[in-house]
C-alpha cells in the first residue's frame, strides 16, 4: 500500500514567471503598536516584504480585487502527485522534473528580461535556448488546469473528450489504468525529449506517446514563429490569467447534434497564441499562414504557404477569416545563417540549408500600440469564464483595459454561445461589476448566439476518430496495426497495400504540387499554351497507377473545394481538407471489379469479373472528381431548368456544355463493356427515328448533343438491368447515381418540350 505524501501546493504558472508580475507585501495598517500576534501574522498568511501579486479573484462571489502570495496563486495542491507510486518521494516525480525544466528555462527568461531592462533592440538565442522555450510553452498548455480537468480520472469510461475513443485504445494497448497515467506519460516524455536539429524527433515522438498529442506538439513547434511583443505606451501592461498559455485568437466553431443535442467543437485554428512574460512582455506565436515577405519571394515557399493556409484556413470555414491582430507589428526572427538580398532569404557562405545546433536567432523586442495591448488582454479575458484569478500589476492599468474589453464591439469576442454559455455570461457579468466598481459608467456590451444544428455530427465525429487512428498507425510505421477499414478496403481494390501506402501518399502531394508549379512557373504565357501543358502533365498522371491517382484526385478536389461558397451548417458534414473525404473516385474504384463465386464440384473459386476496364479507372475517377468539384462550386445550379434570354441563360447554357459534355465526353467510351454496346444500341434507335430527341428542344442544343442526352436518358432507365449481378446492388445504385448525376449528367425525365 502506498504511503501518504505530505500535502503540497503546486504551480502550473510556475513562481518565476509569477514574481515577474510582483511586488513586497506592504499590510496597509502602519501602526507601530502592534500585538504579538499581530507581529506574528499579518493578513492571509503574508509577512512585510513577502512577493505578493495584485489579482481579481474570480472564484469569490462577488469577485473581489485583492493581493495573494506569489507562492499560493494559480497553482493547486498535489496537482501532479502520482499516487500510485509507492513512496512520497516518489509520487512527486513530475513536480521534480518540473523543477528541474523552469531552472533551466528561467535563465533563458532572465536573459530575456535583462536586455529588455538595459533597453537592448532585442537579444541573440541559440538553437538549443529556442527549441527549449518552444517546448516549455507547449508545457505551460498541457500541464494547466485545464488539462487537469481533461485527463484527472480513476477510469477510462470517465474519460469524456472527443478524442475518448482514441484514448481508451491506447490505455488498453499500453497496459494503463487511469486517464491520469497518460497525463503523466505524455508530460514526463515531452520533458525529457531531446529536440535534435535535424528533427529525428519529430518522427521519433507519436511513437513514445499519446499520438494526437504529440502531434499536437509537433505542430506547436513547427506551424508558427516566435515574436516579442513590448507596450509602446509606458502606462500599458499585460495581464495573466490562469489559461493565459492555452488561449488563442483565430478562427473556433461549434455545433450541437441534432438527434443527442450534445455540442461539441466542430474547427479551431489559432493563428496568435500568446504567453505573458512580464507586465511589460508577451510572447507571440504567429501562423505561418501570415506572410513572410523575405520567404515568399521563394515561388515555392509560397505555394507551401498558400497551400497551408487554404489547408487550415479556406476549406474549413464558410466565411472568409480575419485575424484581430493581423496588423501587429512584429517579424519572423532572423538568424547568423541566411541574410536578405534584394528582399530574399539567402544562404551565407559555408551554410547549406541544414539545421544546426550552432545557429543562432534574433528575436528583437516589437513595441505595440495600446489597442494591440487591449486587443491581447481582451482576448484573454473573454476566455477567462474558466479561470479563478486574472494577475495585473497596477490597478490603473487593469482599469482601462477592462472598460475597453467590455464596451468595445463584439469582434473581440464577448459571444454568448457553445457548451459553456453560462459560464461566460456569469464571467462578464462579474468582470462589469469589478469594472463599474473602480469607476467606470460605461455600458458594457456582449450578445448571445444559438448554436448552430447539425444533423450527423456524432456521426462526423466517429469518422474523424476512424481516420485519426488510421494515420496514428501510418505515422508510426505499425503497418499491421492499420485497420482494415473501408478506406483501406478501397484503396486494396485498386492494388495497393499497407507497405504502399505512405509512399502513394506521399508521391501523391508531389503529384499535386507540380501541377501548381506548372500554374506558377507558366504563368504571363499564352493561356491554350498553358492549358495545353496541364492537359499534357495530366495525361502522364493518368498513366500511373490508379491508386495514386486516387490519391492525387482527393487533392484535386481539395484545391477546388477550398475556395467554394459553403452552403451553411447543412454543410458543415462535408470536409474537403480531410484527404479521405469521400468522393465519387471511391465509387468507381468500388466499381472496378467484383467478386464472383463460382461452384467447380465442391471447390469455390473466386473470380475478379471487370466492371470498369482496369487501364481506364484512373481516368474515370478523374472525370468523376473534376465534374463532382465543379458542380459544388456552383450551389444551387440547374441546368435542366428553363432557359432564359440574357447573361444567366448564356451563363446556364456554358455551365451545361462545360459539366455534361465537353468535360466528361460521350457515354459511349464510358470504359465500361456493357454500358458502351447499350449506348450504341440506344443511339442507333434514335437515329432511327424510334426514340424522338425533340423533348430536349427547350435545351439551347445542337442535334448531336440532343442525342447524347437522350441516349443517356435511355441508358439509364436499364443500367441497373444490363449490370445486374455484377455488382452488390447497393453498390450498383451509387455507380448509377456517379454516372449520371456526377459524371455523365443526364437530364431528368420530365424535361419539358
Amino acid at each position: 500500500m502506498a504511503e501518504t505524501a505530505r500535502a503540497q501546493y503546486q504551480h502550473f504558472v510556475p513562481q518565476f514567471l509569477l514574481r515577474n508580475f510582483s511586488h513586497p507585501y506592504k499590510p496597509q495598517n502602519t501602526d507601530t503598536k502592534k500585538s504579538k500576534r499581530s507581529k506574528r501574522k499579518y493578513a492571509k498568511g503574508m509577512f512585510p516584504g513577502d512577493l505578493v501579486v495584485r489579482n481579481l479573484d474570480l472564484s469569490a462571489d462577488p469577485p473581489v480585487i485583492c493581493e495573494t502570495p506569489v507562492k499560493r496563486i494559480l497553482g493547486q495542491v498535489d496537482m501532479y502527485r502520482d499516487t500510485s507510486s509507492p513512496s512520497p518521494e516518489q509520487q512527486q516525480y513530475i513536480e521534480h522534473m518540473f523543477s528541474r525544466i523552469e531552472g533551466q528555462t528561467s535563465a533563458i527568461f532572465r536573459k530575456i528580461t535583462k536586455a529588455f531592462e538595459q533597453k537592448d533592440q532585442g537579444l541573440w538565442l541559440t538553437r538549443d535556448e529556442r527549441d527549449l522555450i518552444r517546448k516549455f510553452l507547449f508545457l505551460l498548455k498541457y500541464r494547466g488546469s485545464g488539462f487537469y480537468q481533461r485527463f484527472y480520472h480513476d477510469t477510462a469510461e470517465a474519460y469524456d473528450s472527443n478524442d475518448r475513443e482514441l484514448l481508451r485504445d491506447y490505455m488498453a494497448e499500453k497496459g494503463y489504468k487511469r486517464p491520469v497515467d497518460v497525463w503523466f506519460h505524455n508530460l514526463k516524455t515531452i520533458v525529457e525529449l531531446r529536440m535534435d536539429p535535424e528533427g529525428a524527433w519529430i518522427r521519433e515522438l507519436p511513437k513514445r506517446m499519446f499520438f494526437t498529442d504529440a502531434m499536437w506538439f509537433v505542430s506547436h513547434c513547427q506551424s508558427n514563429y516566435m515574436a516579442i511583443c513590448t507596450p509602446s505606451d509606458p502606462n500599458d501592461e499585460f495581464i495573466l490569467t490562469d489559461n493565459s498559455y492555452n488561449v488563442f485568437e483565430g478562427p473556433n466553431s461549434s455545433a450541437a447534434d441534432e438527434r443527442t443535442g450534445k455540442i461539441e467543437g466542430t474547427a479551431h485554428t489559432p493563428l496568435h497564441e500568446f504567453a505573458p512574460i512580464s507586465p511589460k512582455l508577451m510572447i507571440v506565436l504567429r501562423s505561418y499562414v501570415f506572410t513572410v515577405a523575405e520567404e515568399d519571394a521563394n515561388a515555392d515557399a509560397k505555394l507551401d504557404r498558400d497551400f497551408f493556409r487554404s489547408t487550415v484556413l479556406d476549406s474549413v470555414y464558410k466565411r472568409e477569416v480575419k485575424s484581430l491582430l493581423a496588423d501587429l507589428p512584429i517579424q519572423k526572427a532572423r538568424n547568423n545563417y541566411s541574410e536578405i538580398i534584394n528582399g530574399r532569404v539567402k544562404l551565407i557562405n559555408g551554410e547549406d540549408g541544414q539545421n544546426r545546433k550552432d545557429h543562432k536567432f534574433c528575436f528583437k523586442f516589437f513595441p505595440i500600440e495600446t489597442q494591440h495591448v487591449n486587443t491581447i488582454n481582451g482576448i484573454l479575458l473573454d476566455n477567462a469564464y474558466h479561470c479563478s484569478s486574472v494577475v495585473f500589476k497596477t490597478i490603473e492599468s487593469f482599469m482601462h483595459t477592462l472598460e475597453w474589453f467590455l464596451t468595445a464591439p463584439c469582434t473581440i469576442g464577448k459571444i454568448i454561445t457553445g457548451e459553456d454559455a453560462d459560464l461566460r455570461l456569469t464571467c462578464l457579468k462579474k468582470l462589469a461589476a469589478v469594472s463599474q466598481s473602480l469607476g467606470s459608467d460605461k455600458k458594457p456590451v456582449w450578445r448571445e448566439e444559438p448554436v448552430p444544428v447539425v444533423q450527423g455530427l456524432e456521426n462526423l465525429r466517429l469518422m474523424h476518430i476512424e481516420r485519426s487512428r488510421l494515420f496514428g498507425e501510418m505515422v508510426k510505421g505499425d503497418l499491421d496495426s492499420i485497420p482494415d477499414t473501408e478506406y483501406m478496403q478501397i484503396y486494396k481494390t485498386l492494388g495497393g497495400s499497407k507497405e504502399s501506402i505512405l509512399g502513394d501518399m506521399a508521391q501523391a502531394a508531389l503529384m499535386w504540387k507540380l501541377r501548381v508549379k506548372i500554374d506558377v512557373w507558366s504563368h504571363g504565357l499564352d493561356e491554350s499554351l498553358r492549358q495545353r501543358n496541364r492537359e499534357l502533365l495530366i495525361e502522364a498522371y493518368l498513366r500511373l497507377p490508379p491508386r495514386r491517382v486516387w490519391y492525387f484526385v482527393k487533392h484535386l478536389r481539395f484545391a477546388f473545394l477550398s475556395k467554394k461558397p459553403r452552403l451553411g451548417a447543412e454543410d458543415e458534414s462535408y470536409d474537403p481538407f480531410d484527404p479521405l473525404a469521400q468522393g465519387p473516385e471511391d465509387t468507381i474504384a468500388q466499381g472496378k471489379c467484383s467478386a464472383s463465386i463460382v461452384y467447380l464440384g465442391y471447390t469455390n473459386v473466386e473470380i475478379a469479373c471487370h466492371i470498369i476496364r482496369p487501364e481506364k479507372v484512373a481516368q474515370l475517377m478523374y472525370k468523376a472528381t473534376v465534374n463532382d468539384a465543379k458542380m459544388k462550386q456552383r450551389p444551387g445550379l440547374d441546368l435542366w431548368a428553363d432557359m432564359s434570354l440574357g447573361l444567366n441563360g448564356l451563363k446556364q447554357i456554358m455551365a451545361l456544355k462545360m459539366l455534361a459534355l465537353d468535360g466528361p465526353g460521350s457515354i459511349h467510351d464510358c470504359e465500361v463493356y456493357e454500358i458502351e454496346q447499350l449506348a450504341q444500341n440506344e443511339r442507333l434507335k434514335i437515329l432511327r427515328g424510334d426514340r424522338s430527341y425533340q423533348k430536349l428542344g427547350n435545351l439551347i442544343l445542337n442535334e448531336d448533343e440532343k442525342i447524347e442526352l437522350l441516349t443517356r436518358m435511355m441508358v439509364r432507365s436499364r443500367f441497373m438491368e444490363v449490370l445486374n449481378g455484377k455488382l452488390e446492388k447497393g453498390l450498383l445504385e451509387q455507380l448509377k447515381n456517379v454516372f449520371f448525376e456526377v459524371v455523365y449528367l443526364t437530364p431528368p425525365y420530365n424535361v419539358k418540350a
